[in-house]
């Protein structure tokens, strides 16, 4: 992989990040106006779109770093689940791990969320289960972030190098 191509997918990695971002400030903003009373089913609804969402955007990062850097995209009916997990991992060969264990373990209970949401009604969604996910989001996203920092440093520090794939070469 080239600089110049690292440098482009960060490009394309932080348009994401704003995207997640204005997620997470409008989830803000929604627990906020509902303050401490008890959330109503359309503020649960709303708040449940906003975490699918989220999710969503969390794995559209995940799948572009599948595609140029692993060339792969898991396939499958757990390729959701697959990709997440694959991204803890090193890669022989190709790259070192892109999330750490502990932000994967964050990550989980948004990317069931946001299967139960695709699957469910919303008056289903129970405050119990959805309020821990509102809560610990902005950590998930900053730990994501860092994880997504650290990663693409050591490409373009060339530390890529040790896994297969030089700057130099294009590979």
């Amino acid at each position: 992989m080239r600089q110049s191509d690292i440098s482009l997918l960060r490009v394309e990695i932080e348009s994401d990040f704003s995207d997640l971002e204005r997620v997470v400030s409008e989830i803000k903003e929604a627990v906020k106006e509902i303050g401490s009373s008890i959330p109503t089913y359309r503020d649960k609804a709303a708040l449940g779109a906003l975490l699918h969402s989220f999710y969503n955007g969390i794995e559209n990062v995940l799948k572009r770093l599948a595609e140029e850097v692993d060339q792969s995209v898991p396939v499958g009916e757990g390729w959701h689940r697959s990709l997440l997990r694959r991204m803890e991992g090193e890669v022989e060969g190709r790259r070192p791990s892109i999330l750490r264990k502990q932000t994967v373990g964050m990550l989980e209970p948004y990317l069931g969320f946001r299967h139960f949401f695709r699957h469910s009604y919303t008056f289903e969604i129970d405050w119990q289960k959805l309020k821990p996910l509102v809560e610990n989001i902005e950590l998930a996203l900053r730990e994501f972030r860092t994880d997504l920092e650290d990663f693409l440093s050591k490409l373009l520090q060339g530390q890529g190098e040790t896994f297969g794939y030089s700057l130099e070469n294009g590979r």
